[in-house]
Parts: structure tokens; sequence; C-alpha cells
């Protein structure tokens, strides 16, 4: 896919601003940020605090994801955040990252648009991206069957790939990995960014990923996780 900033454009319809990639959205409308009037595919995935949902538009498979709150504040403020300026909502963030991440030919998902919605003076926020085909996550793979080494391996090369050009992943746990085809990406990347100063973000980035494999043993019955899977893991990522 040919990856332009010539290609963002930017459109408001009423209290709703859209940031979004026109090489592959014509004319977005207000549909396109409610799956529930296009034509919408009955599945949804956890991401992050809550759920993607998996439909369609204008031909392309697409996942949308709304922002919500964490915490205790969620209960309050659920979906709403404050703020005046929707350039600086954390959907046009994500959204410029993606592009940046297309750009370096990291396998992270591709953007399509973003929204930030003024109501008063809170926002709410959503991101659409093209859909990994077939994919599942990380997680749910180790819940049904064992990994091969090769396979510990790719997991390790990719998140080096992302490493290597200094690119932080705020949450980096076993449910934010997908495999796709042979293929390993990185999802959600929501409060990431690019850190160019030292490398101890890296290793930290790593110990957090193994405490999610280790929580998620902890909460499972079955969970197909132990050190000699983390070994072949880290000679990937020290092969790249």
């Amino acid at each position: 896919m040919t990856v332009s900033s010539d290609n963002i454009k930017i459109k408001s319809i009423g209290q709703r601003r859209i940031l979004y990639d026109a090489a592959l959205i014509e004319h977005p409308d207000e549909t396109l940020f409610c799956p529930d009037r296009t034509s919408s595919v009955e599945k949804t995935t956890a991401i992050g605090r809550g759920e993607a949902r998996f439909y369609q538009y204008q031909g392309h498979d697409l996942v949308f994801k709304q922002y919500l709150r964490g915490g205790m504040v969620a209960s309050l403020m659920g979906d709403r955040y404050f703020g005046i300026n929707p350039d600086h909502a954390r959907s046009f963030k994500e959204f410029h990252l993606l592009h940046q991440l297309q750009a370096l030919k990291l396998p992270a998902p591709v953007p399509v648009a973003a929204s930030a919605e003024r109501t008063g003076l809170f926002f709410r926020a959503a991101l659409i991206t093209l859909e990994i085909p077939d994919a599942e996550t990380l997680a749910d793979k180790l819940m049904t069957t064992a990994m091969a080494d090769a396979s510990w391996q790719d997991v390790g090369r990719c998140i080096r790939q992302f490493h290597n050009h200094d690119v932080y992943h705020a949450d980096l746990n076993a449910r934010n990995i997908l495999l796709s085809e042979g293929k390993v990406y990185l999802i959600d990347f929501d409060k990431c960014a690019f850190r160019y100063l030292g490398d101890s973000w890296k290793t930290s980035n790593l110990a957090r990923l193994k405490r999610s494999f280790l929580k998620f043993k902890s909460q499972n019955k079955i969970f197909y996780f132990d050190e000699s899977d983390w070994k072949q893991l880290l000679k990937g990522y020290s092969e790249v």
C-alpha cells in the first residue's frame, strides 16, 4: 500500500471532526463511525479497556475502536474526555502514529479514520483501521495450543523491529499481539510514541510483556507459556 501524507484529509460533520485517509475512504459520512448502521459483522474482540467491532464500509473490512476511560473516573466520564481542541484527541494522535508506522513498513494496523466529537467541554474519540485478516490474539492462541519455537522467535523479531525504530508500546501484552497467516503484528498504539533517548525502556517493555504472560497463565487453567518459550522469544528478539 502506498503511504502518503497527501492523502490525509480532515472533514467536519456537525460537532464531529474526522481525520481520514482519502486513498481508502471517499467522502466519509456519519455512518463510517456507526458500525450498527453499516454492513456490520457480528464479531467483537477485547482490546484495551473496551472492545473492537468489525464491519464493512465502502468495500473495506474495518475495525472500530471507541476510546474509554479507565479507573475510578470511568464510572463518571465513560467515553468522554475533557478538551476543546479535537485535533489533540487521542484518536488523532494514534492515527498519525500508525501512519508513521506504515511509512516505516512496520507490522501494525493500517489507519483509516479518526474521529473526535465535541459535546460541550468534552469530546468522544474513536479510531478505525483496516482489519488484519484471519487474525487471533497471541493470548487466545496460547489458551488453545502450544506454539513452536520458531513462532515464539517470530514474536521476538516483531517486537525488535519496533524497538529498532525506537517505537515504545505503552501496553505491550499478549492481547495486543496478533498472529495472522504466519505473520506477527502489534496493535493498540494508544499512548504510544517514539522514544529516542536511551534503551532502558526497551528492557522494561519486554518485562511488561513477560508479566502479561505470567498473569494470563495464573488466571487461566490452560495457557501454554513457560520459561523455555520466553527464551525462544528473546532469541528471536536478539537476532534482528
